[in-house]
């Protein structure tokens, strides 16, 4: 069944084949089944293949995507079964969270995003010091900052001087015009963090030296670009600029900062860049809302949920000092009824499980909701990466007091154990 939604969330069955060839009988079925939609039924009839000019393009078009529609009970206490649909969403912004099947090739370079649902939770710390940590052991690091509409990593990582020429912004308004690539080698910049590793940490920001018309430019990137071969969407784009700098660097890791939040930048990350992605969270309702919203999401679009569950990997983020023993139970707990309520396959009880089922138990510590843990510090409150020891700054010992257990469980799940 193909159901086209627009908009406004009106729905409009489809057909492809030519209304010619289609059944009376069969289309009175459909007719009828539209006036069930109520005011979310579209004015018109059902649309078949001569109703467009271009059939194939509506047809063929890379947004159609499995939906399960749940089932309902009756008024005799019988239910009726969930329905798969293929559905087309007229979205104006959010189709990069249907996008998450994008395979992950041979001998890629591992690509971690850090991402969470809001802000304060230690996200872009966590990937400094794991930045550092990575430099320290000699890997050549690559730091991308994604989190456009908040950009923070030159602030944290780059003293003003060292910031580069140009930004990741800076690319994609020039590439909308065909000269993008002029500005790779202009775009990355050596963080200091690392000038005293055997590795590098290398940056590029969302803004390079003395922006002046940041916001205008920003309004300008998310647009899709036309071409002879028809428009380029700015998810594909993204792609792109990444694998340009990965080609550039060659580094042995690429770490991401993505935007906080359910929006198409933590889209683009999680579902085209990622080869993990590390969800940050606090044991607060937001939180687990929030995660539910966008689980169910996935759950309910079975071919995307295959390919992005193997990807995540739960973080519990500033774990407290007191109560620990408590607050690490009920944060599992809460972190388990999510995983299994919607990303973990089903299995009936008294069944036996399939091989290649993706569940796990509560206390399996190779599982996605097993949380890595950041320690709380009153050291890191307010912390500066580049103020050195001899001036007040974190030494070695606060960072691996408060980091090492998550460096043992995060640079093995990156790189293999």
């Amino acid at each position: 069944m193909l159901l086209i939604r627009d908009v406004y969330g009106r729905l409009r069955f489809a057909v492809n084949i030519d209304r010619d060839s289609y059944p009376v009988s069969a289309r009175a079925v459909l007719d009828a089944a539209a006036k069930e939609l109520g005011a979310f039924a579209t004015p018109g009839e059902v649309l078949f293949r001569d109703d467009f000019t271009d059939a194939n393009a509506l047809f063929g078009h890379e947004d159609w995507h499995q939906t399960l529609v749940p089932g309902v009970e009756k008024d005799d206490a019988t239910f009726t079964p969930d329905i798969a649909i293929q559905l087309l969403d007229r979205q104006i912004v959010g189709q990069d969270w249907l996008h998450t099947d994008q395979p992950l090739v041979e001998g890629q370079v591992p690509r971690l995003v850090f991402y969470g649902l809001k802000g304060g939770v230690g996200r872009s710390t966590a990937l400094a010091m794991l930045a550092y940590r990575l430099a320290r052991d000699g890997k050549h690091v690559l730091l991308l900052d994604f989190d456009l509409e908040s950009p923070g990593l030159s602030g944290l990582l780059l003293p003003p001087e060292r910031v580069a020429t140009y930004g990741l912004v800076d690319w994609f308004v020039e590439d909308s015009v065909g000269q993008g690539d002029d500005l790779l080698r202009d775009m990355i910049a050596d963080s200091p963090l690392a000038d005293n590793t055997t590795g590098a940490i290398r940056v590029a920001a969302a803004m390079g030296q003395g922006e002046s018309a940041y916001l205008a430019k920003l309004a300008r990137v998310y647009a899709d670009v036309p071409t002879p071969a028809g428009s380029v969407r700015f998810a594909t784009r993204m792609q792109r600029v990444v694998n340009l700098l990965e080609k550039h660097e060659k580094p042995d890791v690429v770490l991401v900062d993505s935007r906080a939040g359910l929006n198409d930048l933590a889209a683009i990350s999680i579902a085209g860049l990622a080869t993990v992605t590390l969800l940050f969270a606090n044991d607060t309702t937001q939180n687990w809302q929030g995660y539910q919203q966008l689980f169910e999401h996935w759950q309910r679009r079975p071919n995307v949920l295959r390919h992005v569950r193997q990807r995540l990997a739960i973080v519990q983020a500033l774990f407290p000092e007191s109560d620990q023993a408590a607050r690490a139970e009920r944060f599992l707990q809460h972190s388990y009824d999510l995983f299994t309520n919607t990303l973990y396959d089903q299995i009936e009880p008294g069944t036996v499980t399939p091989l290649d089922a993706f569940t796990f138990d509560l206390g399996d510590q190779n599982a996605p909701h097993f949380p890595l843990r950041i320690r709380w510090s009153p050291r890191l409150q307010e912390f500066d990466p580049l103020v050195s020891v001899e001036k007040g700054g974190i030494g070695n010992t606060d960072i691996e007091a408060a980091f090492g257990p998550f460096f043992d469980e995060v640079i093995p799940l990156v790189f293999g154990k």
